[in-house]
């Protein structure tokens, strides 16, 4: 195993110290210093700017060709660190203790160490790894009281404020489908100078509300849950294959919610963020289609048409397809039949 000690603290210097260790060069450019990693050491890259109130991002987008740890230590309090793994998977312990987490794709971590203590981040060899670190100098990071009254009771609200770190701190859970959305559009953009600058900025201000959405949401039970999380993405998804499959029976949104092991709000905000509707309209949606198919390819009478749309009203229906497409489904087949 190659170990790596990283002295620094802010962002921008760990990838100086990083370069040191592995005998490479560094470029900077804006503010944002990167690091290429060489065949010799694996591939990928590693990268990091400093934003601004004391926030910085760490972008680890890499693979080695060595099991690699990478240890935190300075004689100083180390900042409060948001880990988020998108792919691959890495450990994480703090410098005095033994115990290590294991967080794997989809997941993700706040972490803040004790006294002086620091971090250690281990990477398996000849894995890709997506490793995003959100760090806040809390010293410098200022919440402001008077916006601050929904985290002023949780114990997050304690951690910011321990500027001296008197206390350790470790929570663990998924990701939400929110925070996936900014680490798509973080690595997607491609302007690397100032404009980029101004971006990073605010999309680690909004990694850091989302999150305190998130951790928030995390402390209630499962079942009282409204965030949707990125692993749960393939659940919105076999909703909809579910609704296909059986549009002709009237299911409610708690029907196909329990199906799938979601709670309703977490369907629904599903929906709005994959498909940018509700359930129901998104049933209407795939209704009118089927309907509209089988007016222009089958003979099956309105009323035959109604029943396998899962409707039970032929006006209700009518209505909604006169609202769709500005015509009756029995104009609809007119028109459309005889332009076959």
């Amino acid at each position: 195993m190659v170990i790596l000690k990283v002295n620094s603290l802010p962002v921008d210097l760990v990838i100086q110290d990083l370069a040191d260790a592995l005998q490479l060069p560094y470029q900077l450019n804006c503010k944002e210093y990167h690091l290429e990693l060489t065949d010799a050491i694996g591939k990928g890259y590693i990268k990091a700017m400093m934003l601004e109130s004391g926030l910085g991002i760490i972008e680890y987008h890499c693979q080695f060709n060595m099991d690699v740890e990478l240890q935190f230590v300075k004689d100083s309090t180390h900042p409060l660190k948001f880990l988020y793994c998108t792919k691959g998977h890495f450990d994480h312990r703090f410098s005095n203790e033994e115990e290590r987490h294991d967080l794997k794709e989809f997941q993700q971590a706040i972490v803040a160490s004790k006294d002086y203590n620091g971090h250690v981040i281990r990477f398996k060899k000849n894995q890709e790894i997506n490793l995003y670190s959100l760090e806040m100098d809390r010293e410098r990071f200022t919440l402001y009281d008077d916006c601050a009254s929904d985290i002023s009771k949780s114990e997050l609200r304690a951690i910011f404020d321990d500027t001296t770190a008197t206390k350790s701190f470790y929570h663990e859970g998924y990701y939400s489908l929110a925070l996936a959305g900014v680490f798509d559009e973080i690595k997607n953009y491609k302007d690397d100078h100032f404009l980029r600058h101004i971006f990073m900025i605010s999309s680690g201000y909004q990694l850091l509300g989302k999150q305190i959405v998130q951790y928030q949401d995390d402390l209630n039970n499962e079942q009282n849950r409204n965030v949707l999380r990125q692993y749960e993405v393939s659940k919105v998804q076999e909703a909809v294959h579910f609704i296909k499959l059986n549009l002709e029976k009237a299911y409610q949104i708690y029907d196909i919610a329990k199906e799938v092991g979601l709670t309703e709000a977490k369907l629904q905000e599903g929906f709005k963020i994959l498909y940018n509707t509700t359930v129901n309209n998104y049933i209407s949606e795939i209704r009118l289609d089927l309907a509209s198919a089988l007016l222009q390819d089958t003979d099956l009478n309105i009323s035959e048409i109604v029943y396998k749309t899962g409707l039970t009203s032929r006006s209700y229906f009518s209505k909604i397809f006169r609202d769709a497409y500005q015509m009756t489904p029995t104009e609809f087949r007119r028109k459309h039949q005889k332009n076959l």
